[in-house]
């Protein structure tokens, strides 16, 4: 945890129309409170067939200085349903769920939620946020 520090999250995000790929970029940062808390609104992801969206976040210091980076973060929720699901809605998601080239944040109220998860549905890379809400 950085006390005093920001944290920046950037989505890239593509999907196809009829003029072509579209490139989506969004930025939102958040700043950690005098114990290192934060929290920030991030989309889930939940897009169409063509559609593929990641998040990098990064965590700075009181100093401007970059501590953590994690990139092609994928969010999801702990549900096991929606994990499958979200992983096979497009290609790159497809390609990700088959390479784990991505991270996957999953959130989930108690850490024993994400344990319970089937085996298949867990990967080495999981990033496991505990929201204890």
């Amino acid at each position: 945890l950085v006390s005093g520090g920001k944290i920046v999250a950037t989505l890239v995000g593509s999907d196809i129309f009829d003029d072509g790929v579209q490139i989506i970029t969004q930025k939102v940062e958040a700043t950690t409170g005098a114990d290192g808390r934060w929290s920030m609104p991030l989309i889930v992801n939940g897009e169409g067939e063509g559609a593929s969206t990641s998040w990098s976040v990064e965590i700075f210091n009181e100093f401007a200085v970059s501590v953590y980076k994690v990139e092609n973060l994928f969010i999801a929720t702990a549900d096991p349903i929606t994990l499958g699901d979200l992983e096979k809605i497009s290609a790159a998601n497809r390609i990700a769920a088959k390479e784990a080239v991505q991270s996957r944040l999953i959130v989930v109220t108690t850490y024993a939620e994400y344990i319970a998860l089937p085996a298949n549905q867990k990967r080495d890379n999981d990033v496991v946020l505990v929201s204890g809400v």
